[in-house]
């Protein structure tokens, strides 16, 4: 009897029953669920309707917000990868009042920090999914805010403004010569690199090529051959187009998230890499291929 007990709580686990707008929703399994989220990806429509009528310093209150929002999330994630506490311990530090009410968001994500028996990996994947959709808002935002500022008179904006790509969905950066003989980094994995065997690394956050090196016992994330190179300290380096990454890249990158990876370095040297963007961070098949990834979310299929 026990083993049945046992079976029946397994299998429990691998479903999902929640309340989203008042709607009783199953899912059978995670993927039935991350087919769910995706198709919350985009912008709504009457949103964006309302962004086009907000000013210039509405608009940066919004981006600001949706850039707290992200940092939440963020710290949430890595903290539970850091102490390996589960992670439905550390929703409590999930600010939902803040969560933007497009696609029941802010119901999806109190439900699954509420709901008894959820498998974990559920849970992760609603974060996973949720940056992509406030990446793909902030987007939208800041769209709005560069066309103002080409209409004229609007003061400069506080945070690089990207094209409006990610208006409707979040998609990889188009494809070129180049980066199709790169292969995209899982997102929200934390995928581990031996740079002792590669001391040289490329790597293209969207389509900007950049390096990481090892000299001695320094690791430098280089632009360019001549550009500027930034020595990477140990623990946590935020790399990205926000002012508040520990490297803030060029804004007329408009394809570099603005937060877009997290070099991870430990006391050994130890290198991790985790890509958190909408755009994608691309690396040579052959180093993922030699790599040992966990999992920071669950790996679909």
């Amino acid at each position: 009897m026990s083993t049945l007990k046992h079976i029946v709580a397994i299998i429990g686990r691998r479903t999902l029953k929640i309340q989203i707008g008042g709607v009783s929703k199953v899912f059978a399994s995670q993927e039935e669920f991350v087919r769910f989220l995706k198709a919350r990806l985009a912008v709504p429509g009457d949103r964006l309707e309302e962004f086009a009528r907000l000013g210039e310093r509405a608009l940066q209150r919004e981006a600001r917000k949706m850039l707290h929002a992200h940092q939440n999330v963020m710290d949430v994630m890595v903290s539970a990868k850091e102490s390996g506490e589960p992670i439905a311990n550390l929703w409590r530090r999930l600010d939902i009042s803040k969560v933007p009410d497009d696609h029941d968001w802010p119901s999806i994500l109190f439900t699954l920090g509420n709901a008894q028996h959820v498998a974990e990996d559920y849970q992760r994947e609603a974060l996973a999914q949720y940056l992509r959709f406030l990446e793909t808002r902030r987007d939208a935002l800041d769209g709005f805010r560069q066309h103002q500022e080409r209409s004229g008179g609007s003061e400069p904006s506080l945070t690089a403004a990207p094209s409006r790509a990610g208006l409707d969905e979040v998609s990889a950066p188009s494809a070129t010569a180049v980066l199709e003989k790169y292969s995209r980094l899982p997102h929200c994995h934390t995928v581990e690199v031996d740079m002792d065997e590669k001391p040289d690394i490329t790597l293209f956050l969207g389509t900007n090529r950049y390096r990481l090196a090892k000299r001695g016992g320094v690791v430098l994330f280089k632009e360019s051959e001549a550009g500027s190179a930034y020595p990477l300290k140990v623990g946590r380096n935020t790399i990205g187009r926000s002012s508040e990454c520990d490297i803030h890249l060029n804004h007329v990158h408009t394809d570099v998230s603005r937060q877009h990876l997290i070099v991870e370095i430990s006391e050994n040297k130890r290198i991790n890499l985790m890509d958190v963007s909408s755009r994608g961070t691309y690396v040579r098949p052959e180093l993922l291929a030699s790599t040992r990834s966990d999992t920071v979310t669950e790996q679909q299929g």
